[in-house]
Formats: structure tokens, C-alpha cells, sequence
């Protein structure tokens, strides 16, 4: 038996990963080196966000297809060649894993008129982080379970503290073009979001879900001060790379290759930072 994101061979009479917590697998897990030959090109997802048991339902749905990959901690490792395969089984393995609202339990409404797309975003993120079942309805409100409305007090009034979502609302807002100071973590949400954008449009210009998350977060971006731990020049370029990105995506004319290759240019510089 193996671990599949260490490598670790135990005995058959264990069942999980000392190392890293996770149930163990029938199937010795590659090297990276070993994804692919030497001629073909690879290509990394990053996991960081994924419980043990999300990533091990992605593996295990991997090896059933013969799709090669290996692991290098919350990193796996494809061939280039396999991803359309490999994103379709991602989506699958994050609508398995999303909490969903029991129809039998009592539910609650909370209203969300002032909150922006963005801010109903990194709600939901947080939301989904603590595994509180949640979906927003017709009117955008958010719905849950009454059983769950302490934590999601308690949650949300952490977040109305957040400079991220107070600068956005419509009650007392900073206007459009005061700058805005974020924490550590909202920083890490806002570059992560504009990752997980900047991935969709690498693949396809014209991605609904690619486009509104980018369009949502890129002003913030731009009035963000630079963050502790960055050089100028790297926060230059990358709030340049996001602002052009953005000017892009608001011109029907722009060049779906173009966007797609400024795209991945980005992706490939927030990979380092997240």
C-alpha cells in the first residue's frame, strides 16, 4: 500500500498515511519525472485549497481512466496532453465534494443586498472551507441550514471587518478609486481568485465563470498598496499584467489568443505566490 502524495509504502495492514493523514492506495503513485516522456510537455494543478479526501478522490479517479500523474505534496503533475480529461474530472470531484443544503432541515435567509459578485465570492469561499452547506437563491440571498446560522454569523461578521468586502459595499464605501489596505489573508484571496481566473482564461477567452471572477477582483488589485513581502517591481508587473488583462476582457474586439497568452503569462506568475 502507498500514499499517493508522499510515496510512503506501508504494509497492507495499514490503512493510512502517518505522514500525511490520508487512506492509502493499492497503486505504487509515479515520480514526476515519470508522468509523460521527456518530448512531452507537463503541467501542474495546485490543491492547496482541497481536503486530503478530494485530492484522493482525483487520484483514484485518475488511475481508473490511465491518465498518468504524480504528486508532489498539494501539487500533481500531468501530461499537457491529458488536460481536458484531467479538468473534467476535477469538476467532477469538486460537484461531489461541495456541501449541499438538506431539504429535510429548517433553512434561513440571509439578505444580501450591497454585497458584490466579489464579495459573495470569497463568502462562498469561506463558506465552502468550513464545509457549511450554503447556496445562493434567485434574488442572490444566501440559503443554509438554521443549525449552522452561529458559525455563519460568527463568519460573517469577521468578514464585514475585512477591508476587502467593507471597501466594496454600498453603505460608507471608499470610492472606486481610494486605495484599499488588506490583510495577509485577503490578500491570498484576492491573488488566489485572480489565479484561478487567469487558469479558466489560459484555456478559453470567452470562460463565463473565467471572466466574471477576473472582472470582480482586478479593480481590487489595483488599489491594493503592495504587500508586505513583495518587491516593486514584481507588484508592478503584476498589477500591469492584471490591468491589461482586465482592459482586454472589456473590449469585445481583443484578440481571444492574445488574452489566452497574457492569460497564462499570469497564471504562470501567481503560480509562485499561492
Amino acid at each position: 500500500m502507498w500514499c499517493f502524495q508522499c510515496g510512503a509504502e506501508y504494509d497492507a495492514t495499514v490503512v493510512e498515511c502517518i505522514e500525511c493523514g490520508v487512506g492509502l492506495v493499492a497503486e505504487e503513485p509515479l515520480a514526476p519525472e515519470a508522468v509523460g516522456t521527456e518530448e512531452e510537455e507537463q503541467l501542474a494543478y495546485e490543491f492547496h485549497d482541497w481536503a486530503f479526501e478530494s485530492r484522493r478522490m482525483l487520484d483514484q479517479l485518475l488511475t481508473g481512466r490511465g491518465v498518468d500523474h504524480a504528486w508532489q505534496g498539494a501539487t500533481m503533475i500531468v501530461r499537457a496532453m491529458d488536460e481536458s480529461e484531467v479538468d473534467d474530472l476535477v469538476e467532477e470531484v469538486e460537484h461531489a465534494t461541495l456541501p449541499t443544503l438538506d431539504p429535510e432541515l429548517e433553512q434561513v435567509v440571509y439578505e444580501m443586498a450591497g454585497w458584490t459578485a466579489e464579495q459573495q465570492t470569497l463568502l462562498s469561499e469561506r463558506l465552502g472551507a468550513q464545509g457549511i452547506p450554503h447556496e445562493f437563491d434567485a434574488s442572490g440571498d444566501l440559503v443554509a441550514h438554521v443549525e449552522d446560522e452561529d458559525r455563519i454569523d460568527a463568519l460573517l461578521d469577521d468578514l464585514e471587518k475585512s477591508p476587502l468586502v467593507a471597501s466594496g459595499t454600498t453603505d460608507g464605501a471608499a470610492a472606486a478609486d481610494e486605495p484599499i489596505d488588506l490583510d495577509g489573508l485577503d490578500v491570498n484571496d484576492v491573488l488566489s481568485a485572480l489565479f484561478s481566473a487567469s487558469d479558466r482564461l489560459r484555456k478559453n477567452a470567452r470562460d463565463s465563470n473565467g471572466v466574471l471572477k477576473f472582472l470582480d477582483n482586478a479593480p481590487t488589485i489595483s488599489r491594493m498598496g503592495m504587500p508586505f513581502g513583495f518587491e516593486r517591481p514584481a507588484w508592478d508587473g503584476i498589477v500591469e499584467q492584471v490591468t491589461e488583462i482586465e482592459s482586454m476582457l472589456d473590449d469585445n474586439d481583443s484578440d481571444d489568443a492574445d488574452i489566452e497568452e497574457r492569460a497564462k503569462r499570469l497564471r504562470d506568475v501567481l503560480h509562485t505566490l499561492i
